[in-house]
């Protein structure tokens, strides 16, 4: 599939969003920002996924020494002086003409995104300015070529952009380890716990019930899809999230079919395993990658009722495989570490 996307003048990244939610925002900067986020939702919409990658992302900046903000949908004209060393651009499905300063602009790629190879239009930063208003939903055209540093959250995706003569480097998703931690809460206790919307196929929910086991769903729109007695709520905050998380004794996970074609991995394996959850996932080759057998994987509906049901019964080695993927996380993908492989990208 890769060979022939590359092949031709297309090259299909992805953005869409996940879900999470609610924390306290960001502190008002006490001094002028090193690094400015400019984040794909507005301020108040803390039930939203990105919202928190975007906070999480400043906080890492901040572990690694550096001053850090949030610029919000509606704030990205926020000027700031001085300019900002970095400015990192979540681009989502808005109008999308933040400033471009004289620092290292960088355009995160978190979620697949339509972009064209052959797009020739590379512009000054005192051009991009200047320039109109792109349609709503732009394509980025005329934006990928204009940015010092493309982070891409996929490993095979970036190795393959680098391969047709796009710099690229990976980047993955992350979590927020003074937010994700053990912290068991036995009044927020399940066996199997699903926390996500109904944007498209979860197919760990769907096989799960189908098979006839019980799960506590969190998310939207699943109001009559799933049993009364299953539907648990609309959203979790975000700041609670670690407590449900680790109070399961299994959480399930799945990918948008786009986030599974081209390598990107969803943050709730991230979040889930920081918390000390064991997480079993739809099977993607980029988790085995890293994490091994210790992540739990299936391809069909028969191998996810083979692994609820040996697992739910099998508390050590459930216990053994989550403590050995925390172990992962907390090495590889937490916001500090993603934060400092972008800053030491930004001075090469």
């Amino acid at each position: 599939m890769y060979r022939r996307l590359l092949t031709t003048t297309t090259l299909t990244l992805l953005l869409l969003s996940t879900i999470n939610t609610p924390c306290l925002s960001a502190e008002p900067m006490s001094k002028p920002a090193d690094v400015v986020i400019k984040s794909t939702t507005n301020r108040d919409e803390t039930n939203i996924g990105d919202y928190w990658i975007g906070e999480d992302f400043a906080e890492g900046f901040r572990n690694n020494g550096l001053s850090a903000t949030v610029d919000y949908r509606s704030e990205y004209q926020t000027k700031h002086t001085p300019e900002p060393k970095i400015n990192i651009y979540m681009r989502g499905y808005t109008k999308f003409t933040p400033p471009f300063p004289k620092g290292c602009n960088v355009l995160y790629v978190y979620y697949p995104m339509v972009f064209h190879q052959d797009s020739k239009n590379k512009l000054s930063k005192a051009q991009l300015n200047t320039r109109p208003l792109p349609p709503e939903n732009t394509n980025l055209d005329d934006d990928w070529q204009n940015y010092d540093v493309l982070a891409v959250a996929s490993k095979s995706y970036a190795e393959k952009l680098n391969q047709n003569g796009i710099k690229a480097i990976y980047t993955p998703q992350f979590t927020n380890t003074s937010k994700f931690y053990p912290e068991k809460d036995e009044s927020v206790a399940t066996d199997i716990l699903f926390v996500g919307s109904n944007w498209h196929d979860r197919t760990s929910l769907r096989y799960a019930l189908e098979a006839g086991f019980d799960v506590a769903v969190y998310g939207y729109n699943w109001q009559g899809l799933v049993p009364d007695r299953m539907y648990k709520g609309q959203y979790i905050a975000n700041t609670d999230l670690n407590r449900y998380y680790a109070s399961a004794k299994i959480v399930l996970n799945d990918h948008r079919p786009d986030m599974k074609e081209f390598g990107f991995v969803n943050n709730r394996i991230y979040d889930a395993t920081a918390a000390g959850a064991m997480v079993i996932s739809d099977y993607m080759p980029e988790i085995e990658a890293e994490y091994g057998d210790t992540i739990p994987m299936y391809k069909n509906k028969e191998e996810l009722k083979e692994l609820l049901d040996y697992y739910l019964s099998h508390e050590e080695e459930r216990q053994k495989l989550a403590e050995q993927a925390r172990a992962i996380t907390l090495h590889k993908f937490t916001n500090t570490a993603v934060a400092a492989t972008l800053s030491t990208a930004c001075e090469e």
